[in-house]
């Protein structure tokens, strides 16, 4: 189902048209709370980085599946707004293999 077929009681908002699809659906399941941060986290990024920064990262951050809260949003804002690549998904972390190891008799990671 879209949110063009559900809109929530926000979609009087004249932000509605200025958000994509999933920020849309995002805010259609929101509780009141997490809505305002997350609306409050578009206008704290969107001071520094400019609103069209400020959405894309909460798109950004939806679609990834994260938490589009304030921290993380300004980060990818400013990343995007400078035009930078938000970080890597998918991040090869074996070069950390070597600071651990396992013991086979246990299987703990030490």
């Amino acid at each position: 189902m879209t949110s063009a077929l559900k809109p929530g009681a926000w979609s009087h908002s004249p932000l509605w048209a200025l958000v994509t699809d999933p920020v849309r659906d995002w805010l259609d399941r929101a509780t009141a709370t997490d809505r305002r941060r997350l609306l409050n986290a578009v206008d704290a990024a969107a001071g520094s980085a400019g609103f069209e920064a400020a959405m894309m990262a909460a798109d950004t951050l939806i679609q990834r599946g994260d938490a589009p809260d304030m921290a993380a949003l300004g980060m990818v804002a400013r990343r995007l707004a400078d035009g930078t690549e938000p970080a890597a998904v998918n991040v090869d972390l074996s070069v950390y293999d070597t600071f651990t190891t396992l013991n086979t008799s246990t299987g703990e990671i030490a």
